[in-house]
């Protein structure tokens, strides 16, 4: 009876958060005029950007080499819902074969939206459901996967993005604990998926999901503040405030480096022109081509997150400043879309957008 009234005492403090995090009257309500999944019919005809705000999901696509914008979702406009916790905190999305996925909800259940033609919304679940709760997100080989903590594990979606697996991480993390989980994949052999959470714990998939592995990476970094996973030149890069974890065998493995960056922007490391790119809070950082060796980016490189066309259109966004930048070259940048002057001047943060995707999806009749 005592070690009973122990454990319920440890984690007695977590679920009154839970609890009352999922209860908070200020958070927008899930929205159910969007269709259930199920529907997805991806035919990749059209290439498209598309970016996400942090908080209140807007989106806005762009059909024409991220030259011009257009809004095509908003699930709320509230302010006060998603800044750390909210059914839409948004901290995560990702494309693959012919689908955007946009994942939010921290605190709360997952939310997890989707289309296959850069317009028409739905839920990606047929049945409402509680899905797990994201701090990560990423695609690849027609599979989804979102990330949590240790308590909700790590989810995956089928190829039709309706039905989602819950991986449970207690057997391999055996008796570790691990939160704030983020994700990644890169095109590594027949490819790979990773989840790194706090304590420098990493998961691995080499079939796409199915199973997973576990792997450390070595002390000399906080046991959090793991940012983003980035994959080139058959490296994954993970960032942490002073340091850049590298894997040159899928996950198994890592060494860790410094990259001398200052203060990093949001989720600030991308993978562009056939390099890591870290960027500073306000602009400018470091690069890498390996993941062990950095140099200084051009002062003029501005600050976030970037994703690229295969033709070599850059898109940048980053958190905090409210508009969209757009390069040919990596040197030279044109802001192609502001918000509204007034959701500047007040701070909306619905229109700080934060997340960026490239891929191709169904036309759209005229």
């Amino acid at each position: 009876m005592m070690v009973k009234k122990r454990i319920i005492s440890v984690f007695a403090p977590f679920f009154i958060l839970l609890c009352t995090v999922a209860q908070n009257p200020k958070f927008a309500p899930v929205r159910t005029d969007i269709p259930m999944g199920g529907k997805l019919s991806p035919k990749e005809e059209e290439p498209v950007f598309a970016i996400c705000s942090k908080q209140g999901m807007r989106v806005l696509v762009s059909r024409d080499d991220g030259k011009n914008w257009k809004q095509t979702f908003l699930a709320t406009g509230s302010r006060e819902d998603g800044g750390w916790h909210g059914n839409y905190a948004v901290y995560g999305m990702n494309y693959t074969e012919g689908v955007i996925g946009v994942f939010s909800g921290w605190g709360t259940p997952g939310i997890y939206i989707g289309l296959d033609n850069g317009v028409a919304w739905s839920h990606l679940n047929k049945k409402t459901a509680k899905l797990g709760s994201v701090w990560g997100a990423a695609g690849g080989k027609g599979i989804m996967l979102t990330g949590a903590d240790q308590w909700r594990g790590i989810s995956s979606s089928s190829d039709t993005h309706t039905n989602w697996r819950k991986h449970s991480l207690k057997d391999l993390l055996d008796g570790g604990k691990t939160h704030h989980i983020i994700c990644g994949f890169g095109d590594f052999k027949n490819g790979r998926f990773l989840a790194i959470g706090d304590n420098r714990h990493v998961f691995y998939s080499e079939d796409l999901c199915k199973s997973w592995k576990h792997s450390r990476i070595p002390e000399g970094v906080g046991d959090r503040g793991q940012e983003v996973i980035a994959f080139g030149n058959n490296i994954f890069v993970c960032s942490f405030k002073d340091k850049a974890a590298r894997s040159l065998d899928g996950g198994a493995t890592w060494t860790l480096h410094d990259h001398g960056g200052k203060r990093a922007s949001w989720r600030g490391l991308s993978f562009v022109n056939g390099e890591f790119w870290l960027t500073n809070w306000n602009g400018g950082g470091r690069r890498s081509k390996d993941g062990a060796n950095w140099v200084d980016l051009p002062p003029q490189t501005p600050a976030g997150r970037f994703v690229q066309s295969p033709k070599g259109t850059i898109i940048n966004v980053a958190r905090g400043r409210y508009d969209v930048k757009r390069s040919g070259d990596g040197k030279n940048w044109e802001t192609v879309f502001k918000a509204p002057a007034l959701a500047a001047n007040q701070k909306d943060v619905t229109w700080d957008t934060a997340f960026a995707i490239y891929g191709k999806v169904n036309k759209v009749a005229e």
